[in-house]
């Protein structure tokens, strides 16, 4: 074993992001100054924070060739999800408005494959009350 431990490098520790980096860069898109691109920058960074980067790994399927080993985001793998009256958590109709969607208190992504060998896993996150650094 120690002829082993020899030969690894030495771990390299990184420090993880924190919720403050995404919600910066929101801040940032939401200024009057800002660009189309840093709000999209600001937006984007808010979903892949709070969906993509908190699975970890999740794009990667097999393959024999050297084709595009990523499976991309589908329009039918978001759910939105809001309250009822009775406080009954619902989904939201798939062909729902804009007007609808803006209404909702939850949505679910569903990732088709991982590189983890999981499939069809789904990540919900619910509103946390913030008007833009919602997840």
């Amino acid at each position: 074993m120690d002829g082993w431990r020899k030969e690894d490098p030495p771990t390299e520790k990184k420090l993880p992001v924190e919720a403050d980096v995404p919600e910066f860069l929101a801040d940032m898109g939401r200024q009057a100054q800002a660009t189309p691109l840093q709000q999209a920058v600001g937006d984007l960074a808010l979903i892949a924070f709070y969906y993509l980067l908190r699975i970890g790994e999740y794009t990667g399927k097999p393959s024999k060739n050297d084709t595009k080993q990523t499976e991309q985001f589908k329009l039918q793998d978001v759910t939105f999800f809001r309250r009822d009256s009775q406080g009954m958590l619902r989904q939201l109709p798939r062909n729902a408005p804009a007007s609808m969607i803006m209404e909702a208190t939850s949505a679910t992504l569903k990732l088709d494959n991982q590189k983890n060998g999981r499939k069809a896993v789904c990540i919900h996150q619910h509103a946390n009350g913030e008007c833009f650094k919602c997840p």
